[in-house]
């Protein structure tokens, strides 16, 4: 009786958010936990396959990537799509999209979470990106948020599917005898170099690591005196180009994707390796790859007869460099749109931007940038001390911010952080509907 209570109120609330113009995506699941403490334990228990896929950049991209594939070959899915990541989100998902016939789940999960979710749901498989300095003021520093993570996943008999390529991510190898690796081979791609590094230091003995060759930042091959190295992948990329585009090659199959941003093709090959371990085939896999396209504010792409705009998302340093190299990859001139909250959900500690390369900037042909949330001034502080002389408007309104971009023919480059994501792509949409 409570569980059918809390499923039934959590569908209303759910209803009644949506009717008051919200997502909605966190409200039924807190509902529905107020009223039956063990609902998604229970949940959880009806399904065989339940995938988490965590980490601190791409996985929502991989989790949409995988979710969507999934899909085209009609198979039915739980997912979190809409990027509610921690405990209520999940509930949320499990209540809404349970029936008789979905016998897998496509969980994104919020690296802080882990530990409180796991408690009630021990997933079957789990992938993971990379780990970056983020929200440290809820994560720390990246040694603790592996260790916290590494003990809540140990002895559960969960399949593992780490990024070879980040010693961050392959030290959770510790946690589970049964672990697969993806990554890249030597020379498949030149990232471009930034001047943030992660530590380099052996995760295992404390010692310098050393890099036979390095994709970006801490991300490369790797070993170690004491014996911790980068491992052998399963599956590995041995083909990349952007064109502009992601074109690559992963165990002698070819996709031409629809997605840009070098830094997606580590989340293309990290969905690619758990749609293989859920047994689909390649040509099932390039079903769904090959038509997937962005719409949640990752390399989100808009153009109309008058303006053309991107929009992707970055909440920490590594996030920011990479999308302004995209943005360095634009030719002509450009409107820069750089929001910067600091809710509970960014994380309060802001100074990850001293971190990050605007420098950059001023290598770009840049007519305004236009800094807006609820720390724009200190974003404009941190434009000044790069040195980027160009003009720049504060606005610290959102929606005001973006649609003033819409003023300026140059193509704009909109990067918001987290809780800035939704009200930037919701007036992006908002001005480009209304343009055409």
């Amino acid at each position: 009786m409570r569980h059918w209570t809390a499923t039934t109120l959590a569908k209303l609330a759910r209803k009644a958010s949506r009717a008051a113009g919200k997502k909605g995506t966190d409200l039924p699941g807190q509902v529905a936990r107020k009223l039956d403490k063990n609902i998604l334990r229970n949940l959880a228990t009806k399904v065989d396959d339940i995938v988490f896929i965590s980490g601190t950049n791409g996985k929502t991209t991989t989790s949409n990537l995988i979710g969507y594939t999934l899909k085209e070959n009609n198979i039915e899915i739980i997912h979190n799509n809409e990027g509610a990541n921690m405990a209520a989100g999940i509930t949320s998902a499990f209540i809404l999209q349970n029936n008789q016939n979905t016998k897998i789940a496509i969980i994104e999960i919020d690296e802080g979470s882990i530990p409180r979710v796991l408690n009630e749901v021990t997933p079957t498989m789990m992938v993971f990106t990379n780990f970056f300095r983020d929200q440290m003021d809820r994560f720390g520093e990246i040694d603790i948020m592996v260790n916290n993570i590494a003990q809540a996943i140990s002895n559960k008999g969960i399949k593992l599917l780490l990024n070879a390529d980040d010693p961050f991510v392959s030290r959770l190898k510790i946690a589970s005898d049964n672990v697969l690796y993806y990554g890249m081979q030597k020379h498949v791609h030149e990232f471009e170099q930034s001047t943030m590094n992660e530590s380099k230091y052996c995760p295992n003995c404390g010692r310098l690591l050393h890099y036979d060759y390095i994709h970006y930042n801490q991300i490369g091959h790797y070993h170690c005196e004491c014996g911790f190295k980068r491992e052998q992948p399963k599956y590995e990329v041995t083909n990349f180009n952007l064109s502009p585009f992601i074109d690559m090659e992963v165990n002698n199959a070819k996709f031409d994707m629809k997605i840009a941003g070098d830094f997606n093709a580590y989340n293309a090959l990290a969905a690619y390796s758990v749609l293989k371990e859920l047994g689909l085939s390649d040509d099932s896999i390039r079903n769904g790859f090959e038509s997937y396209t962005s719409h949640n504010g990752r390399m989100q792409y808009f153009k109309n007869n008058q303006k053309e705009a991107m929009i992707n998302l970055a909440k920490n340093p590594a996030g920011m460099n990479s999308s302004l190299s995209v943005g360095e990859q634009i030719e002509g001139n450009k409107v820069y749109l750089l929001s910067l909250n600091d809710n509970a959900a960014d994380g309060r500690d802001t100074s990850w931007i001293y971190d990050a390369d605007f420098e950059k900037l001023s290598r770009q042909s840049i007519e305004v940038i236009i800094v807006t949330g609820t720390r724009a001034e200190e974003l404009h502080l941190r434009l000044k001390l790069a040195e980027v002389d160009v003009p720049v408007i504060v606005e610290k309104d959102i929606y005001k911010a973006t649609a003033l971009s819409m003023n300026y023919n140059s193509f704009t480059v909109a990067i918001p952080n987290y809780t800035s994501l939704s009200p930037m792509l919701d007036q992006l949409n908002r001005s480009f509907k209304e343009d055409k």
